[in-house]
This record gives structure tokens, sequence and C-alpha cells, in this order.
């Protein structure tokens, strides 16, 4: 991947599902910190390097998608970061707390009052 290249979290998500940790990491290393799609892929990266607890993981990820519940891909990763917390037999808020609800916004329209 070239600087001058679009960040792309496709790609990512593909270097991630391969394991590519480092390949993922350089590309992540080029991504704005600001936007919260990479955000998700950051913490998967942490996940799967384990510098990031499942636990963290879930809290963080509850965070982004109190924020934006449609966020690319939060809901797998927490998923998945809920069940290696599972695994590991460590407590957990995801067992009291599942994530927040996705409520279709393009299901209702918007009335207006006007």
């Amino acid at each position: 991947m070239s600087a001058m290249s679009p960040i792309d979290l496709e790609t990512i998500a593909a270097l991630l599902d391969e394991r590519k940790l480092e390949a993922a990491r350089a590309a992540l290393d080029q991504a704005p910190e600001s936007d919260d799609r990479f955000a998700v892929a950051r913490i998967r990266l942490g996940l799967y390097e384990g510098s990031l607890a499942p636990e963290a993981a879930t809290h963080e990820l509850i965070q982004l998608m109190r924020r934006n519940p449609d966020l690319p891909g939060a809901r797998a990763v927490y998923q998945e970061a809920s069940l290696l917390a599972y695994e590991a037999r460590q407590s957990n808020v995801a067992y009291s707390h599942p994530p927040p609800p996705v409520t279709p916004n393009e299901a209702s329209p918007r009335r207006s009052n006007g």
C-alpha cells in the first residue's frame, strides 16, 4: 500500500481476517485517528495481538456504538470480543449489557410537524 493510496477498510478487514497483523497495523497507522470506522479495526487488531483485553474491547465498542449504532463491523467485533472473554472465563460487560439495539432509520420515514 503506497502512501498516496486511500486507506481502504475492506483491505484492512481482509488483512485482519488473514491474521496479517503487521500489514494491518501499517495500514491503520496511515488512517485518521478520529475516524470511528478505523477505531473498530484498531480494536480488532488489539484483540488479535493480545494488546487489548476482550473486556476492554467490549467497553470501547459499546462507547463507539452509542455514538454511531450503524458503525460498520462494530457489532461483529463486539460479539467476537464477548466470545473471547467467555472462552477465557473473564467477566464481561456483554453478559449484562447487550450491544445497543439497532433501529433502521430508513424503515420509518420522518414526519415533519409543519
